[in-house]
């Protein structure tokens, strides 16, 4: 008895442990393989302009000068050298002290708390690393703003996006971007790149500075040039001014609102490079030139979802600002005068979102279909 007991348990444990191994695997193909449950087929809602105002990390905030002088920082720099070459310099110091992997979970700390434990052997995510690099940057008084490159169509395996850096260079008067992670940036008969122009121009048919194998960068990460994320307020020490990102896509491409790790933050698309290249040097004045709204969509708290819907709020966007007074119409509805946010739910089937600024005239319309 005692023999059939322990040999039903075996079973048991082996079959509990089968079944672990097979969720696992399923989860990590489901990853790889996941497929959007909303799909845009009109996005009538591109933003064109190019009043935005943008916030950066300020040089003498207090966790920034601890940074700096705990880590020794404007030793490693020249005053006489650009801006790009100071990067390098920095990054390279980082790169003796960090391992970044693309397993490794986001803490979502700031760099303080996160090179502490870097610096002690603890690998880190390049979302982590980016964070660190930022932070030494604009510590030195650097203009720097994180991005997001991101597979446009879940082709890549594991997560569909990767963090890098962009910075300001007086010498060349652009944005370079630099990829900390893999200790390299991009160029063209050596004009060092932005992102947005390493996309346009492929990443295959730039040069790559400071790597040995360029051509196996290429190949691991060609998947991510497809599209480029920033957020409107770099700030993350002062009173948030937007929680809004810009996403520049190819004229070719369509917006997609989700990607394999769920629902994208509230965005203003664009297939523009123009408000890209926006110098951060450059003092911000409204023109209030802009005469067409732009509608913004965030993804609201799961709770909030009815069964087999997904619920959103609207907001929408003109001369750097949110406004309000104007018109939503939801799936043929007659147009509704909303104050400030507008939620609707996506439901199974194809859904269409129309604005209008005076209750008659259509200016945007986007169509999801679920």
């Amino acid at each position: 008895m005692k023999k059939n007991n322990m040999l039903v348990r075996i079973l048991i444990f082996i079959a509990i442990t089968a079944a672990l191994i097979f969720l696992s695997l399923k989860a990590r193909t489901d990853l790889s393989t996941k497929e959007e449950t909303l799909r845009i087929t009109k996005w009538d809602n591109f933003y064109g302009g190019e009043d935005i105002h943008f916030y950066y990390l300020n040089p003498e905030n207090e966790n920034l000068s601890k940074l700096k002088a705990k880590y020794e920082l404007s030793k490693l720099i020249d005053s006489k050298a650009d801006q790009l070459e100071n990067s390098i310099k920095i990054m390279e110091f980082i790169n003796e002290n960090v391992k970044a992997q693309s397993t490794a979970m986001i803490s979502n700390k700031n760099a303080l708390d996160i090179m502490e434990v870097a610096f002690g052997g603890t690998k880190i995510s390049d979302n982590d690393y980016a964070t660190i690099y930022e932070e030494c940057l604009a510590s030195m008084g650097i203009n720097v703003r994180r991005g997001v490159l991101r597979s446009h169509n879940n082709k890549v395996k594991g997560k569909s996006y990767f963090s890098v850096c962009e910075i300001w260079s007086d010498k060349h008067k652009k944005w370079i971007m630099i990829d900390g992670v893999n200790g390299c940036y991009m160029t063209e008969n050596q004009v060092p790149l932005s992102a947005i122009e390493i996309i346009n121009k492929g990443v295959d048919k730039v040069e790559i500075a400071l790597l040995k194998d360029a051509n196996k960068y290429k190949k691991n990460m060609a998947s991510y040039y497809e599209t480029y994320s920033i957020a409107v307020d770099n700030n993350k020490y002062g009173e948030l001014k937007s929680n809004s990102k810009i996403t520049y896509l190819k004229k070719e491409q369509m917006p997609k609102i989700e990607t394999k790790e769920g629902f994208i933050e509230p965005t203003i698309f664009v297939n523009s490079d123009k408000v890209f290249k926006i110098s951060p040097k450059t003092q911000y004045v409204s023109t209030n030139k802009e005469k067409t709204p732009t509608l913004i969509f965030a993804k609201r708290d799961l709770k909030k979802d009815i069964k087999g819907s997904e619920s959103f709020t609207i907001g929408v966007f003109m001369n750097s600002y949110m406004i309000s007074n104007y018109f939503i119409s939801f799936n043929g509805s007659d147009y509704v005068k909303v104050d400030t946010y507008f939620d609707i739910q996506i439901i199974k089937g194809i859904n269409t979102i129309k604005l209008s600024q005076d209750g008659k005239t259509l200016a945007r319309e986007v169509v999801i279909e679920k």
